[in-house]
């Protein structure tokens, strides 16, 4: 890892998919000026992670690997590696329509004997400004159950659902598992949590799923900023408000906790402020009354990519933050 944490503000990212990487992407950026850890979530079951993780047996590599390579050093390379990373094999089996990046980190779990320090000890010869943490080591199965209590398991398979006809109760590990003891470490000492952006339910919320991560964010006295959604998805039952997003954070980030430890809560919210109404759309997520008595702070940004409106411009999301970290007292 690069240069002196010792003065820098500890950023701890919680998260996964693009959401995750796109943070990651800005945050690189300020790199001389923040300690930057990606908690990251494991449990995807798609594609060429999931192939390899029934095949091995590990957790899922994907959100890993998309996050190590947001993270690569500023060098005139950057763009090359980063595109090697994603880089999918086209021959036949066995590594037809794996990622690249997902070969290598494989390979580093077995050269280093074990998952989370193979993914440090990548990271750390390929330089990259920040560390990865997996979530956890354990692998589960992420599963969901709909408000008519249909079980839906797998990431791949909850996120396939029609979004016109069911609706997330709530979500689970089966089976559970506890925390990385490192990622725990990091919400502990962060001065700054920052949680998404990406789909609640499959990137999100995962993260507080093992057991500690919800209990290490609670006791923890960082700040708590959570990043909106630009849009709902696609014919989503019940379209999420802006106040859904910590409503939900707080309902998995509560705890049975001792009397005198106070129930922990987003602190900020980042809201894409659309910079003229052509921009809006009925399936935006705008600002919602009740948001105002949910959380500290509203941070009201034009943070979306002008050429995808679907999904946050990384270089506007980060100095979104930024701004928000320079206004708060979150470190010396």
């Amino acid at each position: 890892m690069s240069g002196d944490s010792s003065a820098r503000i500890r950023v701890v990212t919680v998260g996964g998919g693009t959401g995750s990487s796109i943070l990651l992407s800005g945050l690189n950026e300020y790199a001389d000026r923040l300690d930057i850890s990606a908690i990251v979530t494991t449990f995807d079951d798609g594609g060429s992670s999931g192939k390899l993780r029934r095949e091995f047996d590990i957790p899922a590599l994907g959100d890993i690997r998309r996050c190590i390579a947001a993270l690569l050093p500023n060098v005139p390379d950057r763009s090359y590696l980063r595109d090697k990373f994603e880089f999918r094999f086209t021959i036949a089996k066995p590594f037809q329509g794996d990622a690249f990046g997902n070969l290598l980190l494989l390979s580093a779990v077995q050269r280093f004997g074990g998952f989370s320090v193979g993914v440090e000890g990548l990271a750390s010869e390929l330089r990259t400004n920040g560390r990865v943490i997996p979530v956890s080591e354990e692998p589960s199965t992420l599963c969901a159950v709909a408000t008519d209590g249909t079980v839906i398991r797998g990431e791949t398979e909850i996120d396939a659902q029609p979004g016109a006809h069911y609706a997330i109760e709530r979500v689970y590990l089966d089976p559970p598992v506890s925390a990385n003891p490192s990622a725990v470490r990091a919400i502990e000492s962060a001065d700054v949590i920052i949680l998404g952006p990406g789909d609640l339910y499959t990137s999100v919320v995962p993260n507080l799923l093992p057991t500690g991560v919800a209990e290490a964010i609670q006791q923890s006295e960082a700040q708590v900023v959570q990043v909106c959604n630009l849009k709902a998805r696609p014919n989503q039952a019940n379209a999420p408000r802006s106040s859904d997003f910590p409503k939900v954070i707080n309902r998995y980030a509560s705890i049975d906790m001792p009397q005198n430890v106070d129930h922990r809560t987003v602190d900020a919210i980042v809201v894409n402020a659309h910079s003229d109404d052509a921009d809006a759309s009925a399936d935006s997520i705008e600002i919602d009354d009740e948001l105002i008595d949910l959380v500290s702070q509203v941070i009201v940004e034009d943070v979306a990519d002008p050429e995808n409106p679907n999904r946050h411009d990384p270089d506007k999301l980060a100095r979104a933050l930024m701004g928000y970290l320079a206004g708060s007292a979150v470190h010396d």
